[in-house]
């Protein structure tokens, strides 16, 4: 199962840019980054198979980008045999592209966001890897008008390419910190699509202002692009990308269709709706809107899939010209169990919690053995990022829990057996 595994060795500062993927032209246009600072060392596996840097069949190229709208390292991958192509071509549909790079120092991995079909996207302090499939893409570009006409919402008429099999993208970055921030939850969360152009925006979730109403959509491999009106305010957690594309593909006659799929992991799903997957998935509906209509995604068009480190959406076919879809969760009134990871001393007859923190909840801990109840003390710890619980016991069997709390609403506690 696809799935985003995270060991984060750094802490977030506040996020509040949004980011729209760099690709292939604004990431390696010619073989260089332009404007932004190439990235060495990076690597390529094709289907697990590693690429030589100097005669593999596929290369990619990485870039940072510096501070401004958006702080991004971009990425493309083309053909060695054509550098400054964007489309890998038949022989690369259905192909596993894994890149992997490490970041400079002081720059956190955040999210990514990916023209590609994601599999996996995992951080471990600076070092990245994301793994996906090519997609069908069809975009809109620009002077020199090579291809075929086509429409577009924000040029009555433009000029298309299709590319059978595209993959390119970009993984945000922030200022390193050494105090937890609530937008240490972003770390691993992901969305991918086939798309002209599209823009990300998190809402409701405390703490965390993920978006950038009325900036205009990244340029795309010189294709124009919508600018975005901005999502709509939501008090509730909800996840809004909107996406564009022209009406047709590259032969001016065959519609296009395109992907999305987003991928929230457990930390970000505890902040936002204040449970795991399933909670989310239980509580999650999806709308298009289009052309000021708004209307529910049938379950039948889309997937949620709870997976051991988040939540993943997926709607396989997207008719364009420009939706939005808004993927609203149900906050849940309970906090869910917290993850703990226990240790005990015989000598001192005491237990200590290290609990990992989520935001906008506190912790108690407590022992109960028979008709005794024991209460200790939790206190954030700023190093580790955890939440730190000590209780001291007495001889005898005692049943230890931490217990989540959230506007005084407690939630499932997390409990172990120690014997003295």
């Amino acid at each position: 199962m696809a799935r985003s595994r995270l060991k984060p060795l750094f802490v977030l500062a506040a996020v509040t840019a949004v980011l729209l993927p760099l690709a292939a032209s604004a990431a390696a246009e010619g073989g260089s980054c332009q404007n932004g600072t190439p990235v060495a060392g990076a690597t390529l596996k094709v289907d697990g198979a590693a690429q030589d840097p100097s005669s593999g069949t596929y290369i990619v190229t990485v870039c940072r980008w510096p501070a401004g709208q958006t702080q991004v390292y971009s990425y493309a991958v083309a053909k060695r045999s054509d550098p400054n192509g964007t489309d890998l071509g038949q022989a690369a549909v259905g192909k596993s592209f894994a890149v992997g790079f490490s970041m400079a120092a002081g720059d956190q991995p955040v999210s990514a966001e990916v023209y590609g079909d994601v599999s996996d996207y995992a951080v471990s302090g600076q070092a990245v890897t994301i793994t996906a499939k090519t997609v069908t893409m069809t975009q809109v570009n620009g002077p020199p008008n090579a291809g075929t006409s086509c429409a577009l919402p924000a040029t009555a008429v433009g000029v298309c390419a299709t590319s059978v099999a595209k993959l390119s993208g970009g993984i945000r970055y922030t200022a390193a910190s050494g105090t937890p921030r609530p937008g240490d939850a972003l770390i691993g969360m992901f969305v991918g699509a086939s798309a002209n152009g599209y823009q990300v925006s998190l809402q409701g979730c405390p703490g965390i202002n993920y978006s950038n109403p009325g900036a205009a959509a990244a340029q795309v491999d010189g294709g124009d692009t919508k600018p975005g009106s901005g999502p709509q305010q939501a008090s509730s957690p909800v996840l809004a990308v909107e996406m564009n594309g022209p009406h047709f593909q590259q032969d001016g006659t065959t519609l296009n269709t395109g992907s999305l799929e987003a991928f929230m992991p457990n930390a970000l799903l505890a902040t936002c709706v204040g449970g795991d997957a399933e909670a989310a998935k239980a509580g999650l509906t999806v709308t298009r809107t289009e052309d000021g209509s708004t209307t529910p995604v049938a379950g039948s068009a889309f997937t949620a899939t709870a997976e051991a480190d988040g939540l993943r959406i997926s709607v396989p076919s997207v008719g364009f010209s420009a939706p939005t879809y808004r993927m609203a969760f149900k906050a849940s009134s309970k906090p869910s169990k917290p993850s703990v990871k226990w240790s005990s001393k015989k000598s001192s007859k005491s237990v200590t919690a290290a609990v990992t923190s989520v935001t906008g909840l506190s912790y108690t801990i407590s022992a109960k053995s028979g008709k005794l109840t024991k209460k200790g003390s939790c206190k954030a710890n700023q190093k580790t990022k955890k939440t730190d619980c000590a209780i001291k016991l007495a001889k005898g069997s005692w049943a230890v829990s931490v217990t989540p709390k959230k506007s005084g609403v407690s939630g499932a506690a997390s409990s172990k057996t120690f014997r003295f």
